[in-house]
């Protein structure tokens, strides 16, 4: 059995865990309206590279019965109505992972209409209410800047990945860069504001031990399915990982 971490095997680990514990899994869009109260984790996942590996994660939370969002960038490799549609015929949550100030290098009025019309591509394949932005650590823009000058809500959306969340009140825990504690490579992937837990959580076994005990009343987990594999591609995604995180810390040192 290959019990490496962030091996679909340790995420199913993972969901077990939830599944078994008292916390009740909710979409970002049930979260925002809901508004529940008790033990629950928002799970959210970003589809940044490969579409094909969100199905796969996708088909393991609904083995063990798991609510979750998928945010999808407007990629030529990503954006794949054939995989949006299928999840959310399998009852996930569709969302759209917004990178537009990051694409036209902060053109406030180029960015809002590039929006308007990637989500309009999206609206067409799913039901799509919430929005997250896209880290773009290689870009000196943060996405989540647009709304300093515009109204998401104006476009029919009810929340924002990150901008919409009280973080006093819920845990924060991220994958990105293929590490559960972050490090010096993660630029944005984190609240800008708001005293989100801080958690000694170095693997996904800790997160599981987390989990199982109880140790946080509420949980928002982050996870980027390209991230979790099997076989020679766990290999691939490592080294992936490795080169990635280097240059990244290279670059944020620069811009």
């Amino acid at each position: 059995m290959n019990t490496k971490d962030f091996s679909l095997v340790r995420y199913a680990d993972l969901c077990d865990a939830i599944r078994k514990s008292e916390y009740k899994t909710l979409s970002f869009r049930q979260y925002l309206i809901e508004k529940p109260r008790g033990r629950f984790i928002v799970l959210r996942h970003d589809v940044d590279k490969k579409p094909l590996s969100a199905l796969r994660i996708a088909e393991i939370e609904k083995q063990h019965g798991i609510i979750s969002t998928y945010f999808f960038r407007i990629r030529k490799r990503v954006f794949n109505p054939s995989v949006i549609s299928k999840l959310e015929h399998m009852g996930f949550e569709i969302g759209y992972h917004y990178e537009e100030l990051a694409d036209t290098r902060g053109n406030l009025e180029k960015a809002i209409l590039l929006f308007e019309e990637n989500l309009g591509k999206i609206r067409k394949v799913a039901d799509v209410k919430t929005i997250c932005m896209h880290g773009s650590t290689l870009s000196r823009w943060d996405n989540r800047k647009l709304w300093e000058n515009y109204d998401f809500k104006e476009f029919g959306l009810i929340g924002e990945g990150y901008l919409s969340v009280d973080f006093s009140e819920i845990a924060y825990v991220s994958d990105s860069g293929g590490h559960w504690y972050g490090g010096d490579h993660i630029k944005r992937d984190f609240p800008l504001c708001g005293k989100a837990a801080k958690l000694d959580i170095t693997c996904t076994d800790d997160l599981i031990h987390l989990i199982v005990n109880g140790g946080c009343a509420n949980l928002y987990i982050l996870s980027h399915p390209d991230r979790w594999n099997n076989g020679l591609a766990w290999y691939v995604e490592y080294l992936s990982k490795y080169i990635r995180n280097t240059l990244k810390i290279i670059i944020n040192k620069i811009i």
